[in-house]
């Protein structure tokens, strides 16, 4: 498990460029356990937050990102970045079973056939999520991972201003995953079902696994920025003014049915104008969920992980799990790790659920799992 640290006494930086802001989180070893050496955030201003150009937010990431790491606290500048969901390519094709060799070259030409754009071999990725049936046929499931060539640029292009040294530029769904996989240590949880659903400003995205393999990533258009409209909407206000009704909100916790209080009566106001689009986002999780049923026969979570930062809207994480009829928890990324000397913000008791893509990158080869693989063997300067 300790791959990187057998070299180094600090990992790389997680370096994590939401909608919202930025995150950064290092790992450090001490003795037999991880301790989160260093943390920092940085927030996007609000004029940002939507409508802005991406070049024009890249920007002012890379000035947050190099305050961050003026302030000090973080060793070294070598980083793990990743292209976020929604600006990757993903597709699911079957293939017959084939040897690896033969699988990766199949795997290239379907991206050539099934991408709308030129697909360089060190930008195509796969998984292989298993086996399924087809009729009468068995056939390997695979997950296409690729993205074009401006996205890479643009992003190289944001890392180079931030000042930092990537090591890796992994993807957003991996990094989720792979912050909860470390959790499955035990022989038996090769057959455990996790679904980790992170529900970011402007996109949901939801990753299924089985045991240690991927088995569907899933993009889904709503999110935190959907529920503000509808708040604002309901309520006659303007944006900023809704996002922050919410925010106070999540504070406060569920409403009380029995109260019946202003506060309580606003609360439930809030509850009603997100209820539509939080049915909505539960009949697209639900449709994952019985994809992967059917895909592969009979696979059920017993509980669905929620992260990023709507979920710490506890009204919001009631009525997904009344519409799934499952658990909803909020997913603990940092959950065993020393926080002594971490500046996280807010309390460290907490969840600190929005942390997870940063906590996954920032694992990134510390935690060694079958993820994507290149379609072909060249070497590559981004990792899937």
């Amino acid at each position: 498990m300790w791959s990187w640290f057998s070299r180094n006494r600090y990992g790389p930086i997680g370096l994590d460029v939401g909608t919202e802001g930025v995150r950064m989180l290092q790992l450090e070893r001490t003795g037999d356990r991880l301790s989160v050496a260093a943390a920092a955030r940085w927030h996007f201003p609000p004029s940002a937050l939507t409508g802005s150009e991406r070049a024009q937010k890249a920007h002012l990431a890379a000035q947050g990102v190099r305050e961050l790491l003026a302030k000090g606290g973080f060793h070294g500048r070598q980083v793990v970045s990743c292209i976020p969901a929604d600006r990757l390519s993903i597709k699911n094709i079957r293939l017959p079973h084939m040897p690896e060799e033969e699988l990766a070259g199949a795997v290239a030409w379907e991206c050539q056939e099934r991408f709308g754009f030129e697909v360089a071999p060190d930008r195509i990725h796969y998984i292989n999520a298993g086996e399924v049936r087809q009729g009468t046929e068995s056939r390997n499931e695979i997950i296409l991972v690729a993205a074009a060539e401006e996205v890479i640029a643009e992003h190289l292009e944001m890392l180079q201003q931030m000042r930092v040294v990537p090591i890796h530029v992994d993807s957003e769904p991996n990094a989720l995953f792979r912050t909860y996989q470390r959790f499955l240590r035990r022989a038996q949880d090769e057959s455990v079902v996790t679904v980790v659903v992170d529900i970011g400003l402007s996109v949901t995205k939801v990753v299924v696994a089985r045991g240690a393999t991927v088995v569907l990533i899933k993009t889904i258009d709503v999110a935190g920025d959907r529920f503000n409209q509808c708040v604002a909407k309901e309520l006659s206000l303007d944006y900023e003014e809704a996002r922050h009704l919410r925010s106070r909100a999540f504070e406060a916790g569920a409403p009380d049915a029995a109260a019946g209080g202003v506060a309580d009566q606003l609360q439930w106001s809030v509850v009603d104008a997100v209820r539509s689009p939080v049915e909505a986002l539960a009949r697209e999780i639900g449709l994952c969920l019985r994809y992967c049923s059917v895909t592969f026969r009979g696979l059920r979570p017993a509980r669905i992980l929620l992260t990023g930062g709507e979920a710490y809207d506890s009204a919001l994480v009631k009525l997904l799990g009344n519409n799934l009829d499952s658990e909803c928890v909020v997913g603990e990324p940092l959950r065993g790790m020393d926080l002594g000397a971490a500046e996280l913000g807010g309390d460290r008791r907490g969840m600190l659920t929005e942390w997870s893509t940063a906590a996954g990158l920032a694992l990134r080869g510390i935690v060694p799992i079958p993820e994507s693989r290149k379609a072909d063997h060249e070497r590559s300067r981004v990792s899937a």
